[in-house]
């Protein structure tokens, strides 16, 4: 009979540490971003902006949280997968992307705050390789990123107080900043047929230009202030196609608009939670249709301004599924109109497309306020509809067409 019961109370137990070990591998498997778990969206995921029946514009199309969405990673033992052990000290996964570059041959650059290091990934030949965690140099906080026409990869490190250019392999091929020369560097732009690299010093509240062949300082603009040419925490940089010089300058809630020769031109936006207003805004880009796209980090999305800074549409939410945010940063735009935005505290890479042409022209219609300038009730939640999922229906910003 004892022997009976011990047999039934050791098969129990088995059971149990079978139950543990499934309920163990499930949580670390799904249950935290930014491991070595794949994410892959549900193959049936059509998320689009605006939604139907207006014509879509803007087509949500994947996410990437690090290596193993592009380079599938070498199996490992399980005391490696549950207690997260990594060679080199460098984790597969995003810590906190912040600025993006895509280069030629289609490779994305991702600055890793959080990590101190550069993903490259190169999608197209399924590899990945980091920059700034070698002997020849070590980034110690890089944000901003960008690509020139030679596919010189240009890197603010922001507490190493340098910006770095670097070759597609890595090798370091000029340090710009000499001692006291810059305070926090956090975003950069090339001018390519102007042979200029424009860099925002965010505490030095100014922009300081390089020449990109020499690596000399040869210009400086702004100050602190709140008048139009001055900055209060400039965060990003970005060019249109005549090389006029568009500034996100951050905590006065605007961008504003300079030519190359450094003259004040215009500015555009406000503090407010009204749509084309701004809390927090960060990342700057153009698609082919000089359409910018403006990131706030307050309002988890970014919004999209026509050529006469009129506002056509946002995209986004605060959430972490597809198509939502939490403290978006970077956002770069490819020649294919492919959007790439960083998702910080997501810890991942959103991919949209822009679909077809150009984004609908703005109308003077009004828009209205939202209930407050919170998170939870930002100007990206005031118009919601909700679509299928598998698991139910889920509210889902909807973006406007018109402003």
């Amino acid at each position: 009979m004892d022997k009976t019961m011990n047999r039934g109370r050791s098969q129990i137990a088995k059971k149990g540490i079978v139950a543990g070990i499934s309920i163990l591998l499930l949580f670390t498997a799904g249950g935290v971003q930014a491991k070595n778990k794949k994410h892959v969206a549900p193959t049936n995921l059509n998320l689009v902006w605006p939604l139907p029946p207006e014509q879509p514009r803007i087509k949500f199309v994947q996410s990437i949280y690090g290596a193993a969405d592009v380079e599938p990673l070498k199996k490992s033992n399980f005391l490696d997968r549950v207690a997260g052990i990594q060679i080199k000290n460098i984790k597969p996964g995003f810590a906190k992307p912040f600025g993006i570059a895509v280069d030629s041959h289609n490779r994305i650059y991702v600055s890793d705050t959080g990590q101190g290091i550069v993903f490259v990934l190169d999608r197209d030949n399924k590899q990945v390789s980091f920059i700034g965690s070698s002997p020849q140099v070590r980034l110690l906080l890089p944000l901003g990123i960008t690509v020139d026409a030679k596919d010189r990869l240009w890197v603010a490190d922001g507490v190493g107080q340098h910006v770095y250019s670097f070759d597609g392999n890595g090798t370091v091929l000029m340090v710009l900043g000499k001692q006291g020369e810059m305070d926090n560097p956090t975003s950069v732009a090339v001018d390519d047929s102007r042979h200029r690299l424009y860099v925002t010093d965010s505490h030095a509240h100014d922009i300081l230009v390089y020449d990109t062949e020499s690596g000399l300082l040869i210009g400086k603009f702004g100050s602190r202030g709140t008048d139009k040419g001055y900055f209060n925490f400039p965060t990003q940089v970005t060019l249109d196609r005549q090389g006029r010089i568009y500034v996100t300058d951050t905590m006065n809630f605007r961008v504003q608009i300079f030519d190359p020769n450094y003259k004040f031109l215009d500015t555009f936006g406000k503090q407010g939670n009204r749509f084309g207003q701004f809390l927090k805004p960060k990342g700057l880009a153009f698609d082919s249709y000089q359409n910018l796209y403006v990131v706030d980090s307050d309002f988890d999305n970014f919004q999209i301004f026509d050529p006469q800074h009129r506002l056509l549409m946002f995209v986004g939410s605060v959430g972490s599924d597809p198509g939502t945010f939490w403290l978006p940063a970077g956002i770069c735009i490819d020649r294919n109109n492919y959007i790439y935005v960083s998702d910080q505290n997501n810890r991942r890479i959103q991919i949209f497309q822009l679909l077809n042409g150009e984004v609908p022209p703005a109308t003077p219609a009004p828009v209205a306020a939202s209930p407050s300038a919170s998170r939870e009730a930002g100007p990206n939640v005031v118009k919601s509809e909700k679509v299928s999922h598998q698991n139910g229906t889920k509210p889902v910003a909807k973006e406007i067409s018109t402003p």
